[in-house]
This record gives C-alpha cells, sequence and structure tokens, in this order.
C-alpha cells in the first residue's frame, strides 16, 4: 500500500458503552447514518465490532453482545458503508476487555508490585482499563477466533486492532518467554525490552494469521509504531514492528496528553518511508469519550491541514452516542474542513517530503529515556521554527541524500555506525554535533571531529562567550547553559568560549535567587568548535531549547546551519511560528504554509482559537530550475515569481490559515 490508495478522509467512530447502559442503538437509522458520512465527505470509517468494555456489536459465537442492543449494529453499519463505496475496517481491541478480564482474571498482566491488570482496586479515574496479557496463548487463540468469525460474517476491507501494550507484565508465561530468550524478569530493563519484543511477536503472529485468511486485508495494530528510536536493537526497534503493518495511524489528539510536537515529531521520522501514513485526532475538546464537547474549529483546521501538509490522511476520532444517533453539529464542522482536502486531493496526491537534514535519534529501542526526548522535542522546535526541512532517521536509514547529519546531545555510535558516519562526511556531508554525542572513552568516536572529553562539567549551569564577529547580531553577553554539559578540548576554529561560575550553588554557599553569575574572564574550555567534519556545540542545546525555549539558542544555531547548509531547500523572512513544509510530485513543488496560533489556554492544554494573517513576506524555494507558473491551489489564482540562482522566490502579499503553492516545473 502507499499514499495514493490511502484515503484523506477518514472516520474513527468509538463505542465504547457500558453494559450498564440501556437502549443501546434504538435510535440508529440506516439513512441518516450513511448520509451523515456523505454529507461529510467521509470516504473511510473504522467501525466497532467489539469495544473495550468487551462489548461485541453484532451476534457474536465467541464472546458477549451488549444486552441492550436487540440488532446486529456492526454488521448494518458495514453493509451500508459497502454499498456506498465508503472503506470500512473493522476494530477490536486486545489487551482492553474489562469483561474478559472478569471471565479469566489469570489472563490479566502482573507487575513487580504484585497488581493485576495495572489497575489497581477502586481506581475509577479516566482510561483505567484492567489490562489483559497480550501474550497469553489462551487469550491469542480466543482473538483468532474473533477475527475470523468477523471476516468470515462481514468481509471488512481490514482490520484496526487497539491496545497492543506491554505493561512490564511478569506473568507466567512472560517470564517463561523472557528467561527463553536470555532475559531475567527481575530486571526492569530487561521487562521492559521484552514488552517490545512481544508487542512486535503478537503483531507478526496476528499479521500473519489475518495474512492467511484473506492477503487483501488492510491491517494496523495500535502499538505505538511511530516510537523514535535508533534502530540498533532490532528485536526491540518499531522499525522491526512496522513490518507487520500496511498503514500507519499516528494517534496523536495535541490537547490532551500527546501535545502539538508529537504528530510532526513522529511524521518527520515515518514520512520518508514507503508506508501510508494517517493522522488521527479528534472531534474532542480534550480526548476520546469526552461527551458533549466538539473541538475548536481553528484547531481541528490545523490539525487536519497539518496533516496534509505532511503527506498524511487525516482520521477524526468521534464517539458515537449509545443511542446510535450522530451528532449533526459534528459532522457539519467535520464536512467542512473534508470538502476542503477532498478538493486539493488532486494536487496533494503521490507527494513526497524534500529534506537536506538528517537528525540521528538519540533514544534506545526498549528504553525510556526522557532527556532523550527532549532533545527529540528540541530538535523538531527549532528546525521547523527556523523552516528547514528535515528527516530523523536511524542507524539503518541511508544518508546519501543529505547535505547535514545533526547528532543531537547524547547520540551514541556502534562501529558500523562510526564508519557509515565518517564515509558520509568523506563524501562531502557535514554534521552538527552537541552535547555528549558520539563521546566515548575519552574522546570523539569520530575522527573528523577531533574532540577530546574530560567529562561532564562540575557545575549545573555554565555560560558561553560567543565570538562577537562570527555570532554578529546575537546580543554580547555571556548567556547563560542552563545545562552545563560536557568539559572538552580540539583542534579546530573556537567560535564561542566557556565561562565558568564562581562556584557550584550549594545550600549553604550561593548567590542570588538562582545559578551563580559568570566569572570576568573566560576559559580555556571551547564551548562551540568548528571541525574538520562540522561544528560541536559542548552542552545538549537541544534539550535546553525544549525544557527553557531561550530564543538565543535558536539565533546560534540559525548562525552555525547557516555555514553548514549553504543551499537550503528553502529561504524565508516569514515569522517562527508559520510552518511551511516542501513536498514534490510530478512535475512540481508543493509548499504548504500554516499561519495559525497555538496557545495554551488552560493549566494542562494547548489549543488553536485564531488563525494569524502574514503580509509582505518572500519565500525561496530551491527548484534548481526555473518553473512554468506558480499557483496558489486556494482559488486557483496565478501568483507572480522571480527566480534566481536556483531559487524561485514568491511574494507572499497577504495570507492567514492554510495555504498551498503548486509549483509547476517545465515538461
Amino acid at each position: 500500500m502507499n499514499n495514493k490508495e490511502l484515503p484523506y478522509r477518514q472516520i474513527h467512530l468509538d463505542f465504547h458503552t457500558s453494559p450498564y447502559i440501556e437502549g443501546v442503538g434504538e435510535s440508529f437509522n440506516g439513512d441518516e447514518f450513511i448520509d451523515t458520512l456523505k454529507n461529510a465527505h467521509v470516504s473511510s470509517i473504522n467501525l466497532f465490532a467489539k469495544c473495550h468494555h468487551g462489548m461485541y456489536y453484532y451476534p457474536t459465537k465467541i464472546g458477549r453482545m451488549h444486552p441492550n442492543l436487540s440488532f446486529d449494529l456492526f454488521g448494518e453499519q458495514m453493509r451500508l458503508c459497502k454499498e456506498n463505496n465508503i472503506r470500512a475496517l473493522a476494530y477490536t481491541c486486545v489487551s482492553w476487555n474489562e469483561d474478559v478480564a472478569d471471565r479469566h482474571p489469570e489472563w490479566l498482566t502482573l507487575d513487580a508490585e504484585g497488581v493485576r491488570g495495572v489497575k489497581k482496586p477502586f481506581e475509577s479515574s479516566f482510561y483505567s482499563w484492567r489490562h489483559i496479557c497480550h501474550n497469553n496463548r489462551d487469550y491469542q487463540k480466543i482473538l483468532k477466533e474473533e477475527i475470523k468469525e468477523i471476516y468470515d460474517l462481514y468481509k471488512p476491507d481490514g482490520f484496526w486492532i487497539d491496545i497492543v501494550q506491554g505493561k512490564r507484565c511478569i506473568c507466567k508465561t512472560c517470564s517463561k518467554d523472557m528467561i527463553s530468550i536470555g532475559l531475567d524478569p527481575h530486571e526492569p530493563k530487561d521487562v521492559l525490552r521484552f514488552d517490545r519484543i512481544s508487542e512486535t511477536a503478537f503483531c507478526r503472529t496476528m499479521y500473519e494469521y489475518i495474512r492467511s485468511l484473506d492477503n487483501d486485508l488492510e491491517i494496523f495494530f495500535n502499538s505505538n509504531p511511530y516510537r523514535l528510536d535508533d534502530a540498533e536493537d532490532e528485536e526491540a526497534s518499531s522499525a522491526e514492528k512496522r513490518k507487520y503493518y500496511d498503514f500507519i495511524d499516528i494517534e496523536s489528539l495535541p490537547s490532551d496528553q500527546w501535545g502539538y510536537t508529537h504528530f510532526p515529531v513522529a511524521v518527520n521520522y515515518l514520512n520518508k518511508y514507503d508506508k501510508a501514513l494517517c493522522m488521527m485526532n479528534g472531534k474532542f475538546h480534550t480526548a476520546w469519550g469526552d461527551f458533549g464537547s466538539i473541538r475548536n474549529k481553528n484547531a481541528l483546521e490545523y490539525e487536519c491541514f497539518r496533516a496534509i501538509a505532511n503527506g498524511s490522511a487525516v482520521c477524526i476520532g468521534d464517539q458515537l452516542h449509545p443511542c446510535g444517533k450522530p451528532d449533526k453539529a459534528v459532522y457539519e464542522r467535520i464536512g467542512g474542513i473534508f470538502s476542503q482536502i477532498e478538493s486539493l486531493e488532486p494536487w496533494i496526491k503521490g507527494s513526497e517530503k524534500m529534506s537536506g537534514i538528517a537528525v540521528m535519534i538519540p533514544k534506545k529501542a526498549g528504553e525510556e529515556d526522557e532527556e532523550a526526548q527532549k532533545s527529540i522535542e528540541g530538535v523538531y522546535r527549532i528546525l521547523s521554527e527556523l523552516h528547514l526541512m528535515f528527516d530523523f532517521v536511524n542507524i539503518q536509514d541511508p544518508l546519501e541524500k543529505y547535505k547535514l547529519l545533526i547528532l543531537p546531545d547524547r547520540v551514541t555510535l556502534n562501529c558500523a555506525t562510526a564508519e557509515k558516519i565518517e564515509e558520509y562526511v568523506s563524501l562531502g556531508g557535514r554534521l552538527l554535533m552537541t552535547g555528549s554525542s558520539c563521546l566515548k572513552d575519552g574522546r570523539s568516536q569520530l575522527s573528523c571531529m577531533d574532540i577530546i572529553h574530560h567529562g561532564k562539567s562540575e557545575f549545573s549551569h555554565r555560560y558561553l562567550r560567543l565570538d562577537k564577529d562570527y555570532f554578529s547580531g546575537i546580543p554580547e553577553i555571556d548567556h547563560v547553559l542552563y545545562e552545563a554539559g560536557e568539559k572538552t578540548e580540539g583542534k579546530g576554529d573556537v567560535l564561542a568560549r566557556i565561562v565558568e561560575p564562581y562556584f557550584q550553588r550549594t545550600y549553604d554557599r550561593f548567590c542570588s535567587h538562582r545559578q551563580t553569575p559568570p566569572r570576568r574572564e573566560e576559559s580555556d574550555e571551547a564551548g562551540i568548535l568548528r571541525c574538520k567534519g562540522g561544528i560541536y556545540l559542548s552542552f545538549p542545546v537541544f534539550a535546553i531549547y525544549s525544557e527553557y525555549g531561550y530564543t538565543i539558542y535558536r539565533d546560534i544555531l540559525e548562525r552555525c546551519l547557516k555555514e553548514l547548509v549553504e543551499k537550503p531547500l528553502i529561504k524565508t523572512d516569514l515569522p517562527a511560528l508559520t510552518e511551511l513544509t516542501l513536498r514534490k510530485g510530478p512535475d512540481r513543488y508543493l509548499l504548504h504554509m500554516l499561519n495559525y496560533v497555538k496557545e495554551r489556554k488552560a493549566k494542562v492544554m494547548d489549543t488553536v482559537e485564531e488563525k494569524y494573517t502574514v503580509c509582505d513576506r518572500t519565500v525561496r524555494i530551491y527548484t534548481e530550475d526555473r518553473p512554468a507558473r506558480v499557483v496558489r491551489v486556494q482559488g486557483q489564482k496565478e501568483t507572480g515569481f522571480d527566480f534566481e540562482e536556483g531559487y524561485t522566490r514568491i511574494h507572499i502579499e497577504r495570507e492567514e490559515g492554510y495555504t498551498l503553492y503548486n509549483i509547476e516545473m517545465k515538461s
């Protein structure tokens, strides 16, 4: 499957309905249901065969049909979609199943604290479902029987299989399996690694089984296939898991736990591969199950347009009321956005992302590393704010097409990867290395970055004194480093020196409210060093930016990146808030521009309420050759442009919200 074959306008129709609710489906009307989908321009839908309560929505011989449902709701929904050429996948779930948890408590997960099923007694918080071990062979047998029953009865287009998640289970099955592959159930790191291995094993087993029923079925497991890791540990890596997926949905409801950096981080890892992608958000104000709320129009619009700007389809999550009647207002809002996406599909189909920078993932498979995650988010924030096109890469990915490789903050290399990077540099590639990346046994793992390492600084905060000529325009003060970083020296040109504080702050030795001020004299240490292979910053600049947002760090990196990337794909004077993506289709370039204000409107939640307007700005796109014409797709208005030194220059007179420019090249 590829992006051309994945419908762009999808609905995920949650129907987690308690057995204590009466009158289930009593207001369902087939004509109203299908008209609602068609009027909202829906081209695909995920329909519930079974929910987290363990209730089935069709007459089943495997489990328990919802006791207050009097007809085959799932079958009727599936029939209507098939008759109206709407792709319909059957939804079912694995680890969350309250009915099975009641009938088979011995199948619940067991953690090292002795808690069964993750959920503690009397727990009633949101999303507190009991957790069944996906590795249990008896349970897997029932799941296979369920899938066969659904397939035999309804012939869905595929299966959307939810909640394949390890939860540090050390039940008899998992402990035995761990020991058989040399892992120790007593060791937390081994247990976490086995979570990843067993998730992939489950996906493989079920994928092969479903394929044996029908090779044309589309299969997805909601098991974090977009988790970033460096892929060195192949068994535990998400790269191995993705082999058993036909497409990838990136579940990312930004207003709640995911935030607005989650989707773009994941998509900038995955959209270089030949695997169809779909962004899944929701119609909810917060997240799943938020009955009685509707997503702010501009927030929903921004999220959907950001998806197609990144080559992804869109799947909006909804939850059908237990009575079976869809919310008219919800589908009017969705339809207004889907109709716009439908009109853009002739241009956006079949395009691929343009990127000139690779970022090596600093996170290991099978590990939880919050500091590495900060670095990942910091990279996304800085590069996107500078309008630089980039991909996250793992050690298996080829590097040849990239002009620059960034090794952010804490990357460690095996010998083979170090050799691969040395070869990349020898062929003209450039490096940006920060923090403790590639420092091992007292020196750099890369000969092209000739650095001697004296360990981590003993200070929690240090300062950076910039070369005023190289960093002209940046205020001439000693800039604080909120995480001090590494003590290093090396061969090359010093672009900034480290300035140490008078002393390390302790309980009985301190100055003022926060960090100790800088000494007046600079140290011999280089804070920023130009080496043979590129530029090295001795502090974890990306993690600090993610944590503190000090724009001076972005300004410093902007200057370094101008040296390392001579001809970036995009040059612009647009504000950092504007999001740009550049994609390439047959004989055309596509420039996507999003002008929306992301803001924190509550203590733990971000949203979008307003678009903003940009006026009298310029975007220069490296097209190499002169285009035939430039068209603003919305409104089909031809736009004037200039061409010089390989760049097509577009003047932005006035834009707000989402705009797509089609740059047609001469055939």
